[in-house]
């Protein structure tokens, strides 16, 4: 989901200058990378943060990159680079607090409470840690103890980028995503500016645009007119119950100082909020209206949502009078001329110290919004509010599976039971996807089952346990408790893939499930077994084989090889050695030159599963790390040969 501010410069940036000896001064390259990430050009700034770190261990670099990747909701990554942030002696409390959500993100709350009780150590009167590490708590059982209903990822309407923001106008489907599209674009206006009109800098994607669809085919999926969708951003569509009005959030180039050169500053462009009336003569969308409180150089004005009667618009600012956090829900009337009224904000029921975003009401009255600033799962969540007798709104949490670590933002009914909403949990088809929520569907099978630790047998808790829905491509995800417990209910006529990641450990992926041919209520049960892992102690990976006198990876091979991708993007910053081992039944410079083939043919193949290259170390030890006495000359069965011939990896550092 778009940020709300869209910040320009008009200063050509220089990213990188060599120094004598051809070698890039670490601190010249930290600053410009602090510039780009100034600017939102986070696309620009990773690599320069990546490369200084690599000059030179320092906490800002390592600090820019955790917030980069923050921002653009990698969490995986964010995780590990903060890791090593509140590592350092000279971390901040912030950074404790910054690493606790990051953490909640990742569904890791037993770790996240760690860190937010650190932090409250040192700022006790803080409410939104306090309001955090309450959500530790709420979301274990929330997850835990699911909504029961129907779950589903909306495939036609979803992509590999962001695709968010539902509205319904004349049986369509209206949305917001940053796909790429084909439309003609002119030059940007100036050389030296920093906004491009082919691509957002923030993510390294196109500008948001609105699109519509029929919801059942992805080929559908087409822009609205370029009368809504201009240069930069469009999105947050509403429409009034006549179908004659529109209103929806853009971004656009504007002068300031009536001119484009002026001072040599960066200065931001912030979010409005249009209006266009639908002109029957020419079945299009007229010339939008801006909405009077708009102030693009002050502060953004967003996320609008009309009333049916177009007599009350709600929408979303970073500032105004009595302004409780980050973002705040305001809302407007027409009075008897038609002109819109102040803006009044919703008050402090409603409104936190974090973000509130994307309001909603139902047919009933009901108030939805999203809110960061409340005890929730992580992220953004979804609430709904109920108005009291004295007039105070009683706030509730959704809860799973509509609410996720994740953001989830943007809910929109389509009937009394079926909810529309947006999130960027993991396992989508995209940054952030669309779903459906159907409550009707009663779920009729339960999964439990333990975590435990391979070698001693112990219970696992907190490892987080994430259950594929293959049919609707959904997950749900829940932890383990203090007895590695854990448990989830299942559709009816359903193929599952388990999954489980716990920190230090080993990563278990496709274990297979179904409920199909299950004519009765049941429940089953998969015990999970994860090894530890430690630095620079190898860990053997199974089934790993290759043809006598070969190094290709088999299609056997090639499956395990998948668990190890999977291991190493859950933990995106381990540096490993993929080592390979013979036994002793062949020549030792044979057997050194042939282990060293295939540990090399085994870096390939992660290389070319998406693992970089400078994080992995190929070596061969032939027959010079035996595990047993089946040394040349030594007479062993064929058993323990095959122990010797072995693949391992070995973390060299975390």
């Amino acid at each position: 989901m778009y940020k709300l501010i869209l910040r320009i410069s008009l200063i050509l940036l220089v990213v990188a200058v060599f120094m004598p000896g051809g070698e890039l001064h670490a601190q010249y390259v930290l600053k410009q990378a602090e510039t780009q990430a100034s600017l939102f050009n986070y696309t620009a700034a990773k690599p320069l943060y990546s490369k200084a770190y690599k000059r030179k261990n320092t906490i800002e670099a390592a600090r820019g990159l955790a917030g980069i990747y923050t921002e653009t909701k990698d969490y995986v990554f964010a995780e590990s680079w903060y890791a090593k942030v509140v590592a350092m002696p000279n971390h901040t409390a912030e950074d404790e607090l910054n690493y606790a959500e990051v953490l909640m993100n990742n569904s890791k709350y037993s770790e996240a409470k760690q860190q937010l009780q650190a932090y409250l150590g040192k700022k006790n009167d803080d409410k939104r840690a306090a309001n955090l590490l309450a959500g530790c708590d709420s979301a274990q059982t929330w997850m835990a103890h699911p909504l029961k209903g129907n779950l589903e990822n909306m495939q036609a309407l979803n992509s590999q980028y962001s695709d968010w923001g539902t509205a319904f106008y004349n049986n369509q489907f209206i949305f917001a995503s940053d796909r790429p599209y084909d439309s003609v674009r002119r030059q940007p206006f100036f050389s030296t500016s920093n906004i491009k009109r082919r691509y957002y800098g923030m993510t390294g994607n196109s500008y948001l645009h609105l699109y519509q669809s029929n919801g059942k085919d992805s080929m559908s999926a087409r822009l609205l007119n370029k009368g809504i969708n201009g240069d930069y951003h469009s999105a947050n569509a509403t429409y009034t119950a006549d179908g004659k009005e529109m209103y929806y959030a853009v971004t656009t180039l504007v002068k300031k100082g009536g001119s484009f050169l002026g001072k040599d500053q960066p200065y931001t462009l912030n979010i409005e909020i249009r209006k266009s009336g639908w002109d029957t003569a020419r079945q299009a969308w007229g010339q939008a209206v801006n909405f009077p409180y708009n102030e693009v150089f002050k502060y953004s004005v967003g996320d609008p949502w009309i009333a049916p009667d177009g007599q009350t618009l709600y929408f979303t600012a970073d500032h105004g009078d009595e302004i409780k956090g980050g973002t705040d829900i305001f809302y407007t009337q027409k009075d008897m001329d038609g002109k819109w009224q102040a803006p009044k904000n919703m008050g402090p029921s409603i409104n936190t110290e974090g973000n509130e975003r994307t309001p909603y009401f139902d047919e009933a009255g009901n108030f939805y919004f999203a809110s960061d600033g409340r005890a929730g799962m992580g992220g953004l969540d979804i609430y709904k509010a109920v108005k009291s007798a004295n007039g105070e709104w009683l706030v509730v949490n959704l809860g799973a599976p509509v609410n996720s670590p994740q953001d989830d933002f943007a809910p929109v009914f389509k009937s009394t039971s079926v909810i529309y909403f947006s999130s960027n949990r993991l396992a989508g088809k995209g940054s952030d996807d669309i779903y459906r929520f159907d409550v009707a569907k009663m779920l009729l099978f339960t999964l439990e089952g333990t975590v435990r630790d391979r070698k001693t047998n112990e219970p696992l808790r907190e490892a987080v346990i994430t259950l594929q829905n293959k049919i609707t491509n959904t997950p749900l995800k829940t932890i383990t408790d203090d007895q590695g417990r854990y448990i989830f209910k299942l559709d009816s006529v359903t193929d599952y893939d388990l999954s489980t990641v716990k920190t230090e450990y080993t990563t278990v992926t496709g274990i297979a499930l179904t409920t199909k041919g299950l004519t009765e209520s049941q429940t089953l049960r998969k015990d999970v077994y994860l090894d530890k892992i430690e630095v620079k102690k190898p860990v053997k990976l199974e089934n790993i084989y290759f043809d006598l006198d070969k190094w290709n990876i088999r299609p056997d091979a090639a499956e395990e090889l998948d668990k190890l991708v999977k291991l190493l993007k859950d933990n995106p910053t381990w540096e490993i050695e993929m080592s390979s081992h013979t036994d002793s039944r062949a020549p030792d410079a044979y057997n050194m030159k042939l282990s060293q083939r295939r540990a090399e043919s085994t870096v390939k193949y992660l290389v070319d599963h998406g693992i970089d290259a400078e994080r992995l170390i190929a070596k061969g030890y032939g027959e010079t790390r035996l595990v047993n006495k089946c040394s040349n000359g030594v007479p062993c069965t064929e058993e323990e040969h095959q122990l010797n011939r072995r693949t391992e990896f070995t973390v060299l550092d975390k």
